[in-house]
This record gives C-alpha cells, sequence and structure tokens, in this order.
C-alpha cells in the first residue's frame, strides 16, 4: 500500500465523505489500551470488595453449568480506567449547535443484545442504575444508564430514548423527577458504585429536552448517589455524592455542604419535607427535621462501626417505617427496620446475605408503596450466589426469591426498584430495565431499545465490515453478523478482546476477564488460554492477531505471550519478552507490523513503551513520554515500520507522540489538544500526509487533519460518551467506533486521491514508477498529463518528480 500523500488534505477530507461501501475491508489502524484494574492478584478468588477472582482455565466448551459457576465474575474494580471517562472541557449547553465536523455518523448497534444467556436467552441493553417513574403517568419513566445518559419512555418501555447525549459527560449516578413539577428533571453525573467521572447536577424544565447545570463537582461532588426535591418547595434540592451531603435552597443557585464525607443513599419524608435522612458512609444514618439542618445521627439499634455503604428506602403509606441495609464490604452486615421514624431499629435477622459477594456494587432495598410490609431487597443473582431479587409480604420475617418469577428472568446484578403511580414495579439491574405489573409474580423484559451497552473493546472483520465483535461490560461478546441493530450474544459473561482470523470467515477469538482465551467456530468454542495463571493481568488484558498470519495470536499479562498455532487442537503458548518487562505494570498495547512479524510495539500500564525488530530482543523506547501513566494506544505505518503513533491517557502535555525512528525519539503531536482531554484510544489514517489522527476520549472522539496543530471534536450526531475502541478499515475506508455506554457507532472516511508517483499502481513509490512515467510520457499517453493542464510536457515531468521525491 503506498503513502497517500493528499493535496490540500484538509480541504479534500473535508469534501470528500463518501457512503460506506459493503465489499471486503482490510488492515486494522488503530488500538485501544485495558489498563490494568487496582488490585488485581492473579488467583485470587472473590472474597472482598475490589478483590476479584481469576477465571480458571478449562480445556473444552463450557457446559451451562460450568458457565453460571464459572463465567460471572463481577463488575471492574470502581476506578478502573477503561470505565471512568471525563467530562468534556469548556461544556456549554449550545456547544455542538457551534460546531461542523467531517464526521456521518451512523448508530451500528446493539439494539438489543440478543439471546443473552444471563437474561434467560432475552433481550439486554446495558446497566441501569436509577429509575424515576412520573408521578400520574404510569407510561412515562426515566432511567439513568451507567456509561449511556438519561432514558426516556412515554409508553411504558416499549421504546426507549436516549435525553443526553450531548451532555458534557454520559455517566450517572441517579436520576430524579420534581414531584410538583414532573416536566422538571434532575440528573445526577458520575456513578457512585463504580466510582466514574461525574460533571455535577443537571436540570431540565421541559421533560429532558434540553439541559443546564445547576451545580458543578465542586458543589455536589463527582458521583451522585441520592436526589430528592422538595414536595412543599421546589426551590429545596438535597443531593448525596461521594462527596458528602449537600443542599440548596434556591433551585441550584448556591449550595452548602452539610456533610463533608461520602454519603451513600438519601430519602425524603413523603409527606412532610422537613424530615430527611442521609447515609453516611461507614458512620451512619442521620436525621434531620428541619429540612436538612441540625443533622442528628441515629442510633437505637444500629450498628456504628464494621461497615460502609448503606441503602434504605421509606414506606409512603407508612413514613414511619423504613428500612435500611448496612453493607461490609462484599457482604450484608445486617437488614434494619424503624417503625418509628428512626428512634429505634430492629435487626431482620432471617434476612440472608443477600448482595455477597458483591454488595459493595449491587444492592437495593425498596418498600412497595402501599403496603409496608412488602419489602424488596436486590443483589446478585440466585443461580451463582446467594440471591438475586428477594421479596418479603410480612415486614422482612421471611424472604423470597423473585428473580426468575412467572417465567422470564431477570439479568444479574440489581441496582435499583421503584413504584409507578398505579403500582407497576420498575427493576434496573447490569442487562438493563424490567417491569412487574403483579407485584413481582412475573417480570416484562423491556431492553428492545435500549442502546447503553458498555463495550470494552471492538474489532471488524478485516474482509466483512457487516461483521463486528464487541465485548461489553457483563453481557458477554455481541457479534453483529447482518445490518440489522439486533446482535445476538456469541460468549457471556464479560467480553474483551476479541479477533477474527482473516482466512477462515467461522473462526473467531473472543476474551473473557483476566485474558481468558475462547477459539469459535460456528457456535462451538474450545478453551485455548495460556498458561499464565501465575502473571499480573489485567481486568481486561489485550489479545490481538498477527496480521501476516492467521495462526498466531499475542496475548498481554506482565509479559508478552505468543501462539504460533493457534488453530491447532492442542494451542501451545510461549512468552516472548522476559518475565516481567512490564515492571509493576501490566501489557495493556500490542501492535504488530503489517508484513513483518518481527517488529512489536507494545506499552503497558506504567508508561513504558518497548519495540522489537526481531521477536526476541526488546528495547525501552519511551522517552519522553509521562511516567506512570497508561500507554493506551499505538498505531504502526503499514509500510514504513519505523514510524508509529502513540498515546497516553494523561489530561495535558503532548498525550500523543509520532516516532520515526523505531522508537529511539518521538515527537510530541498533541500538545495542543484540549486540556482535561485524556486520549482512551488512539487510530492513524495514514492514507494521507500527513496522517489523520484520532483520538478517542472520555467524552467523545477529537481529530487532527494538520499533523496536531487543531483538533476538532464531534458534532451533535455522536454522543459524548466514554471512547473504548477505535477502528480504522482503510479499504473501504471507514471508521468505527466502540463505546463505553453507547453501543457501536460508525462514520465513512474521504478517499484521499490517488497517489500519482505510484505510476505502475504496484503499491510503492519506486524507480520502477520513474521507468513507467517516462515510457508513458515519451508517446504522450493521457496518464502521463500528470499536472493535468490537457497536454503531456516538461510540466508533467516536475510534476511527476515532486510527488515521487515526497513519496506520492
Amino acid at each position: 500500500m503506498a503513502t497517500i500523500r493528499a493535496k490540500n488534505g484538509l480541504g479534500v477530507f473535508l469534501r470528500g465523505l463518501l457512503a460506506l461501501p459493503t465489499a471486503g475491508g482490510l488492515l486494522l489502524a488503530a488500538s485501544c489500551a485495558k489498563p490494568a484494574p487496582n488490585g488485581v492478584v492473579a488467583g485470587a478468588t472473590p472474597a472482598t470488595a475490589g478483590t476479584l477472582g481469576y477465571f480458571y482455565p478449562i480445556a473444552e466448551k463450557p457446559s451451562e453449568a460450568q458457565v453460571e459457576r464459572k463465567m460471572k465474575m463481577g463488575p471492574p474494580p470502581p476506578g478502573y480506567e477503561k470505565i471512568v471517562g471525563e467530562p468534556m472541557p469548556n461544556w456549554t449547553p449550545d456547544a455542538f449547535g457551534q460546531r461542523s465536523t467531517p464526521f456521518q455518523w451512523t448508530f451500528m448497534g446493539p439494539r438489543p443484545i440478543s439471546n443473552e444467556y444471563w437474561s434467560g436467552r432475552a433481550n439486554a441493553g446495558g446497566r441501569v442504575v436509577s429509575i424515576a417513574p412520573h408521578p400520574t403517568d404510569p407510561d412515562t419513566v426515566y432511567i439513568a444508564s451507567a456509561s449511556g445518559g438519561i432514558w426516556k419512555t412515554v409508553n411504558g418501555g416499549t421504546t426507549w430514548t436516549p435525553m443526553t447525549d450531548h451532555l458534557p459527560i454520559l455517566n450517572h449516578g441517579f436520576v430524579a423527577l420534581d414531584p410538583t413539577n414532573p416536566n422538571t428533571v434532575y440528573a445526577g453525573t458520575g456513578e457512585y458504585q463504580q466510582s466514574s467521572a461525574g460533571d455535577g447536577l443537571f436540570r431540565s424544565l421541559d421533560a429532558g429536552v434540553t439541559w443546564n447545570r445547576i451545580a458543578t463537582t465542586s458543589q455536589v461532588g463527582s458521583q451522585c448517589s441520592g436526589i430528592a426535591i422538595s414536595h412543599a418547595n421546589p426551590q429545596v434540592i438535597h443531593v448525596t455524592s461521594s462527596a458528602g451531603y449537600h443542599r440548596s435552597t434556591n433551585g441550584g443557585t448556591n449550595w452548602s455542604t452539610l456533610i463533608n464525607s461520602n454519603c451513600s443513599a438519601l430519602l425524603m419524608h413523603p409527606t412532610n419535607a422537613n424530615i430527611v435522612y442521609i447515609a453516611r458512609r461507614g458512620t451512619g444514618i442521620y436525621r434531620s427535621t428541619t429540612g436538612g439542618g441540625s443533622l442528628v445521627l441515629l442510633s437505637g439499634g444500629l450498628p456504628t462501626s464494621g461497615f460502609d455503604r448503606i441503602v434504605m428506602d421509606i414506606s409512603r403509606s407508612n413514613p414511619q417505617v423504613l428500612y435500611a441495609a448496612f453493607i461490609s464490604g462484599s457482604n450484608l452486615q445486617g437488614l434494619y427496620k424503624t417503625i418509628n421514624g428512626g428512634d429505634t431499629w430492629t435487626q431482620l435477622t432471617n434476612t440472608p446475605n443477600y448482595c455477597q459477594p458483591q454488595c459493595w456494587y449491587d444492592v437495593f432495598v425498596g418498600v412497595d408503596p402501599a403496603n409496608e410490609n412488602i419489602v424488596f431487597c436486590g443483589g446478585v443473582d440466585p443461580r451463582y450466589a446467594t440471591a438475586g431479587v428477594l421479596r418479603s409480604t410480612n415486614g422482612g420475617d421471611s424472604w423470597v426469591e423473585v428473580s426468575n418469577a412467572g417465567g422470564t428472568q431477570l439479568h444479574p446484578d440489581h441496582h435499583a426498584i421503584a413504584w409507578g403511580p398505579t403500582g407497576i414495579i420498575w427493576e434496573a439491574n447490569d442487562g438493563g430495565i424490567y417491569k412487574s405489573t403483579n407485584g413481582g409474580n412475573s417480570w416484562i423484559n423491556l431492553n428492545a431499545t435500549l442502546a447503553a451497552s458498555q463495550m470494552y473493546h471492538v474489532t471488524v472483520h478485516p474482509n466483512s465490515p457487516t461483521r463486528i465483535l464487541a465485548g461489553t461490560q457483563d453481557n458477554g461478546t455481541p457479534e453483529r453478523t447482518s445490518e440489522s441493530f439486533t446482535w445476538p450474544q456469541l460468549q457471556t459473561g464479560d467480553g474483551g478482546y476479541s479477533v477474527f482470523d482473516f482466512t477462515n470467515f467461522t473462526r473467531r477469538y473472543t476474551t473473557y476477564v483476566y485474558l481468558a482465551i475462547y477459539r469459535w467456530n460456528n457456535t462451538n468454542s474450545s478453551n485455548i488460554t495460556g498458561p499464565w495463571s501465575g502473571d499480573r493481568v489485567a481486568w481486561i488484558a489485550p489479545l490481538v492477531g498477527d496480521p501476516n498470519s492467521s495462526t498466531t495470536l499475542y496475548g498481554g499479562t506482565q509479559r508478552i505471550w505468543r501462539t504460533t498455532n493457534a488453530t491447532s487442537s492442542s494451542v501451545s503458548w510461549s512468552a516472548i519478552t522476559p518475565n516481567d518487562l512490564a515492571g509493576a505494570g501490566t501489557f495493556n498495547i500490542i501492535a504488530v507490523a503489517q508484513g513483518n512479524s518481527n517488529i512489536i510495539y507494545t506499552g503497558n500500564t506504567r508508561g513504558l513503551l518497548y519495540v522489537t525488530t526481531d521477536a526476541q530482543n526488546w528495547d525501552q523506547r519511551n522517552s519522553g513520554f509521562a511516567n506512570n501513566t497508561n500507554i493506551t494506544g499505538i498505531v504502526i505505518h503499514p509500510s514504513n515500520h519505523g514510524t508509529a503513533y502513540a498515546a497516553q491517557s494523561s489530561s495535558s502535555g503532548s498525550r500523543i507522540f509520532r516516532t520515526d525512528t523505531f522508537g529511539q525519539t518521538w515527537t510530541a503531536k498533541g500538545s495542543n489538544l484540549p486540556s482535561g482531554v485524556s486520549p482512551r484510544c488512539l487510530a492513524v489514517d495514514y492514507a494521507f500526509n500527513p496522517p489523520v489522527m484520532y483520538v478517542g476520549s472520555g467524552a467523545g472522539i477529537y481529530v487532527s487533519l494538520d499533523d496536531g496543530q487543531s483538533w476538532i471534536k464531534n458534532d451533535s450526531t455522536f454522543p459524548n460518551v466514554n471512547v473504548s475502541s477505535l477502528h480504522i478499515d482503510p479499504v473501504n475506508r471507514a471508521l468505527t467506533v466502540g463505546t463505553y455506554g453507547r453501543g457501536v457507532w460508525r462514520t465513512p472516511l474521504v478517499t484521499p486521491p490517488p497517489c500519482v508517483a505510484d505510476f505502475n499502481g504496484d503499491g510503492g513509490v519506486d524507480g520502477a514508477d520513474v521507468e513507467a512515467f517516462f515510457l508513458a510520457w515519451e508517446v504522450a499517453q493521457p496518464q502521463a498529463d500528470i499536472n493535468e493542464d490537457g497536454g503531456v510536457d516538461g510540466g508533467d515531468v516536475e510534476a511527476f518528480f515532486l510527488a515521487w521525491e515526497l513519496g506520492c
């Protein structure tokens, strides 16, 4: 492939966007990191919050029973860099209306993920963490997805519409309605459980159509856990977050912080707006009888130590009754009940450890608004943990599992429950949103049009751009096989990196957490995980295919592993780096040169970058890079392998670098990225000179057409979502984007002008082109009219050699 050097590349790029062909493709020119989680220890088993287990390999395709036992490892560690994101800098409500870009975005799916195993082979739409039913209209409900913004239905969940794609960040922790005017909607950003980034509190006065920020993170914190608006005076707004308990008494103009430490839950008395309950993490429950002031720490039977998170609910039919679950890491310390507004409490000792082993992540308590004795508790899933959703009809004395009641299976990992005005129950979990119209005796899956899946990594088939594999958080690896928005699930559990075999249309490789690898032929799989159970390995670790050999794969732990017989019945792996080349980190980027498998670039979580030109000896080549900062992308030139671009996840400084010396020296290319933008992944379109650089950030995409001198942000046709993967198809001229919260998107790319110096069309620019040009020039063939002036003369010789000297 010749290096195509476009004249007036910026103008051509802006003018020349073409429709995406459907023919085959070739060449990956993008990469994204999978940084190491906090506190990952190889060989660990589930125990406490932040310590997640290792998936021990098995030799054959997992049975259903093995899937149930093995393929459910829980959520990513809180603060895991891939999920955090960051808000768009300098956001304003009309920011996108002022911008034009060279993109024409199309949503690709999934909507929904079909045949999802943990959802009972039904639909999944992505993780939902909060629900706000309309107080009088049973068909209108708002939900907060963890990383895909606020969604709304006006027909009882049949269809869902995204309402906040253009907020500065799509991470959300809570959604609430003004009880006096339900067209006023409040959205608290930043997911509390996973410590994802937020950007304050937002309000819509027109039922979610437009939004304004009414509180910054300095006023209300970065991860929202609760919002309550006074039903006596809607100017009074209460917010809890990882930064404390905050209150405004003038509609959000000014804010006061009344508790200056982490608060996990918030309740308001349904008839007396002066009574407010605040759960302070690790301390207990406070009560105010003055609308937020004069806070009193409740005791009367509540624990005083040994817990962290607290979740709670209040009975609307009898507000003297409250239930509160006290959490200790992965376990329930106890469920407590008061019948006198919090003066005294009784532990409900018959309550199972229902949220074990993930109480820090998925737990709720909800009270039926019409009956103080009907209580629901949400946890994990009864198929592999203690419980999913439990119901008590006698005030907590006894419990029944209802997560599979009526034949519809709720997806595991339960986060929220709410009641609509006619008693409809709405339930949210890692698979999406459900409802029950009969008190939890049966459930209705409502995920057919919810498109909030969280993609860790996306790959496109090199010969068929229709086909896509996407590794997701807790919804497996769905596969796009047609033009439909519906993507059937291929692998269950959590998905990661995937690889298509470019010589066999039915062979694919998928990964599970901690680099468990599966080889698929049609729908049959084999576990081909290598011998790295003793290595440090990232939650989502890299697996890449060799572009020159369909039988060669590379995996990254604390070292780089390779197999050259990936298609055999007995796959063997060997380490091709020293035992601990990654230092104290793990490798999260592997890039293999097209045309030469001995040339490999790799980067790790500590900011170290290594290059080999013989696949044996490795040189550290990260001069000028920030220390202890993830390498999040490396893209090698397809023919000049000494040229490559690399990205780091810093939010200031260069962040993007170029080398033309196999990494011996690097030139800064990202210094003009806006401050606050952290590259999560990188793609480089080498069809232009200078190459076009794409950066996936925690809130959208940036592109540079002028070698990094300026950067263009995506427009309103693409959501402001955390971008996890970028994939360029140079043949079909398309950019495919995987997002952590809004599925997969694609835009056509401009086809550059032909390379006039590659006169013989062999993909290179060399002496053979000079000979071919003069043969045509001597007989005045039309193709020798290089300067396109209508004649073949000396001006064409000058134009040809100018292009030839530049490489095109």
